[in-house]
């Protein structure tokens, strides 16, 4: 499995806050995040859960800097720089593997309406490993690819917002792929200026040909993992916005349980 935390930053931090509005010709904004990842048991093929093994888990640390540019006032640059840390204890055994994870380039197109209420945003990118998988456990697949979204926000109040997302990702440098199909949803509540709640559900389903299940989660191709999220940010000024956000995974196939945290922080420039 690419370890998507966060989304699955992920998957969402863009989407927590208000979901893929454009930043505005030569304006940015920038996403510092740190994610925290922890699997001890995983769904078997079957979808029950299953012990890694005894005094055995798969933890990740993921760092990243994700960033956002307008070059029009619909027309953005978007680019994700990952650092990741790997920790795989297996019977009692810790191996680690630290480096840069799958970097990412892209440009996302939005639709917004005349009321500005809701908006529809297109994105494409393509992903580089930043590693050689050298060394277990690993930090992704190695490969590279390309990732196709449409998202799509629509605020239903002054204090409610809900959107949708659909992510397709093909990995290209293996004939095992694997293809991705991501699907999530938000519902977002802004309970007075300042601060603002959001839940999040996604389900991911990853294809190929090479179903085998491994302990170095990362490894894992064939897959489907749902996950339910909380977030909550406060704004502490015009341009800086934390947020805190938790999650687990209710359900499975082939690929961890898992439990983790996310802290970021949505900078605007200027």
């Amino acid at each position: 499995m690419k370890i998507y935390i966060a989304a699955i930053i992920s998957l969402l931090l863009v989407q927590n806050c208000y979901a893929d509005w454009p930043v505005k010709k030569k304006r940015a904004q920038i996403i510092p995040t740190y994610s925290y990842y922890y699997s001890g048991n995983y769904f078997n093929k079957s979808g029950a859960i299953t012990s890694i093994g005894v005094n055995s888990h798969f933890v990740t640390h993921y760092f990243s800097l994700f960033g956002m540019y307008g070059l029009s006032n619909r027309l953005d640059l978007l680019v994700n720089v990952p650092l990741v840390n790997q920790r795989l204890r297996s019977e009692g055994t810790l191996t680690t593997n630290t480096g840069l994870g799958d970097l990412s380039v892209g440009l996302a197109y939005h639709f917004p309406s005349q009321d500005l209420k809701r908006i529809l945003t297109l994105k494409g990118s393509f992903i580089f490993p930043g590693y050689q998988n050298a060394s277990t456990p690993n930090l992704g697949y190695g490969s590279r690819g390309y990732q196709l979204a449409a998202a799509f926000a629509y605020v239903l109040s002054e204090k409610v917002f809900v959107g949708a997302e659909a992510t397709y990702t093909q990995y290209i440098d293996a004939s095992t792929g694997p293809t991705q199909y991501l699907f999530s949803g938000n519902l977002g509540y802004k309970m007075n200026p300042f601060d603002k709640i959001t839940f999040n559900f996604s389900h991911q389903l990853s294809m190929s040909t090479d179903n085998s299940f491994s302990t170095n989660l990362a490894t894992v191709k064939d897959f489907v993992i749902g996950k339910i999220a909380c977030s909550y940010g406060h704004r502490i000024s015009r341009t800086v916005t934390p947020y805190f956000q938790v999650y687990f995974t209710p359900y499975g196939y082939n690929t961890g349980v898992a439990t983790g945290f996310s802290v970021y922080a949505i900078i605007k420039i200027p």
